[in-house]
């Protein structure tokens, strides 16, 4: 008949096993025999064995029971099954890539990855170290280090990833045997120079020095100072001086600017005369005047006393009065202004600084007459002002007729013509009325069409407004002028004629 196998533990489950009769039962790693069953003996001999050897084997036993012991020959480790998981016994901690099953409070285990313990608190599993899973040295480190006079120096070091970022020392010293990065270790905290931009960031209360330079020996900005140095500010934005920014030195392409920024406000020279205080120059700036000695200037540059110099250049407006010794000037200009004196100006040549550019009087102001004896002119054409339909280019033939004086002519031998438009005359008749300089005697410049040689008669052209042409059959009064020069092509082009009305 059946018998039944009671575990120790009655509250497990199963917490028995029924063994039939002439089988083996195997429902645990041992082998639970039956009665009458023949090969009794084989059963009994293994499970012995298994007994001695702890089911020693690469895999754990497929039907363990709380309590069985497992030697995992893989792992040379003799392990317990919690009735849930083999956990490892005699001190030894699981070493696998994640947390065991079953791990009761106080129980420890290797991450085999990372190579770190932990410990199960009874809810998670905490780490005891190392903190860094690359196996590198990390946090503090102590030494006992010996100095250049073989004096014992107790460091602290500050690792990060196995780098030695400091050392912490309560003296200062040298090492006996370098460390890299620490030739000298000072006291306090001494930051590697091994390994660039090393540096305390954040916010400091208080520094000995910075940039080695001591902290006495910087400018402050919200106190008064000085320097005994050259106080330099190597930008072209320059400077700013007054609670807003009032006064302004820049640079800029053209030099040097001193400037106020406050609309209207005066910039002021004052010295010390003798122990008093002296206003030397004012620049008016609500005027735009400069004043020297006084603080008031009513022109550009006013100056209150007596001035000298030696020489004047530039243009001078406004009266002078006074006695002029040694040599006037005035260039730049096409006039000097008012020049009043007490009789007459005489002189020898009056000469301009520059050749053909200048007036004597102008288009508004001239003189009543010329008493002199012309010699030559620069120009060669004698013309005279008439209003013309439209603004011809230099060059274009004209006749009388159109809706104003003169328009430019449309038929050929128009004995009409009047003249042609002058580009510079030698003189210019009626020179204040409106309109275009045409020149009626002399050298100019005249739009031809065709080929014409040197002297031919030039009339009025047909087929091109404004030209001239070779005169075949010209009739009386048709004449503009006498070809000056030779025109070997047959389209339209500029050449130098005589001009004349004959």
């Amino acid at each position: 008949m059946a018998y039944t196998v009671n575990k120790t533990n009655s509250s497990a489950s199963p917490n028995a096993y029924t063994v039939q009769n002439g089988v083996v039962n195997t429902q645990t790693d041992l082998s639970l025999i039956g009665k009458g069953y023949a090969g009794y003996g084989e059963s009994i001999a293994e499970n012995f064995l298994h007994l001695l050897e702890n089911f020693s084997n690469t895999s754990a036993p497929s039907k363990p029971i709380e309590g069985q012991l497992w030697w995992d020959s893989t792992n040379s480790k003799l392990k317990v099954y919690n009735g849930t998981s083999f956990l490892s016994t005699g001190g030894s901690a699981p070493y696998q890539s994640s947390a065991p099953s079953g791990l009761a409070q106080g129980d420890m285990w290797i991450d085999s990855d990372t190579g770190q313990l932990y410990f199960y608190n009874g809810t998670s599993s905490i780490l005891v170290g190392p903190p860094s899973s690359t196996g590198t040295t990390n946090g503090l480190t102590f030494d006992s280090i010996l100095d250049s006079s073989d004096n014992t120096q107790n460091i602290t070091n500050i690792y990060n990833d196995g780098n030695r970022l400091a050392i912490i020392s309560e003296d200062e010293f040298t090492p006996k045997t370098s460390i890299s990065g620490f030739a000298t270790i000072k006291k306090g905290i001494t930051l590697t120079t091994a390994i660039s931009d090393v540096k305390f960031q954040g916010t400091a209360s208080d520094s000995d020095a910075l940039g080695g330079v001591t902290a006495a020996n910087y400018l402050r900005s919200n106190a008064n100072d000085t320097t005994s140095g050259t106080l330099g500010v190597v930008t072209d934005s320059g400077m700013t001086v007054g609670a807003d920014n009032d006064l302004s030195i820049t640079v800029d392409s053209s030099g040097v600017i001193i400037s106020n920024t406050i609309s209207d406000t005066d910039i002021t020279f004052k010295i010390n005369d003798g122990g008093s205080t002296t206003t030397l120059m004012t620049l008016d700036g609500s005027e735009a005047r400069i004043g020297i000695g006084t603080t008031s200037p009513s022109t550009k540059l006013e100056i209150s006393g007596t001035t000298t110099s030696t020489a004047f250049a530039g243009a001078l407006t406004g009266n002078v009065t006074g006695n002029v010794t040694g040599n006037l000037s005035s260039s730049g200009a096409n006039t000097m202004g008012s020049l009043t004196m007490s009789g007459n100006i005489v002189s020898q040549t009056i000469l301009p600084d520059a050749d053909a550019t200048y007036d004597i009087g102008s288009s508004s102001v001239g003189y009543n007459t010329v008493h002199a004896k012309a010699t030559s002119a620069q120009y060669a054409d004698l013309a005279e002002k008439y209003e013309t339909d439209s603004n011809y280019d230099v060059g274009t033939v004209v006749i009388f007729g159109g809706e104003k004086e003169v328009t430019q002519s449309t038929i050929s031998n128009d004995t009409r013509v009047a003249g042609v438009i002058s580009e510079d005359p030698a003189y210019l008749m009626n020179d204040k009325s409106e309109g275009q300089a045409i020149a009626l005697v002399g050298k100019v410049k005249c739009k031809v069409h065709g080929m014409v040689s040197k002297g031919d008669l030039l009339t009025t052209c047909g087929t091109h407004p404004g030209y001239a042409q070779k005169a075949i059959s010209p009739v009386l009064g048709s004449v503009v002028g006498k070809a000056m020069e030779n025109k070997e092509d047959a389209g339209e082009s500029v050449i130098l004629i005589s001009v004349g009305r004959l």
